[in-house]
């Protein structure tokens, strides 16, 4: 199987065997490596017309929903965040709802 790759302005992520990797070209230092069982991964919009924050991180229950926009619903280490707009929210779920099923992992 082809890794399940998706890029965002200077965001590639990318999930391959199992394991979910998240590259910022301009910073290698938020490069990212989790396997799908732990990943977790957040939209939250704090005000309306904001952009809201992408936080991706590793979750302490490996049968919690894989993406969400629900804070009070995830149990996670956060390591890092990305910026964005709410028009954009649609495509981050769309990827990610492909790789929940991969992990046999639901989205909220």
């Amino acid at each position: 199987m082809d890794p399940l790759t998706f890029d965002y302005e200077n965001l590639h992520v990318r999930v391959d065997r199992g394991v979910f990797e998240l590259f910022q070209p301009h910073n290698l230092e938020t490069t990212l490596r989790v396997p799908l069982p732990w990943l977790g991964v957040l939209v939250h919009y704090r005000k309306p017309g904001r952009p809201g924050e992408l936080i991706f991180g590793a979750v302490d229950d490996p049968r919690a929903a894989l993406y969400g926009t629900d804070l009070a619903s995830f149990g996670y280490r956060s390591t890092l965040a990305v910026r964005v707009p709410r028009s954009d929210e649609p495509l981050f779920r769309a990827y990610f709802t492909e790789v929940a099923a991969l992990a046999g992992r639901p989205v909220i």
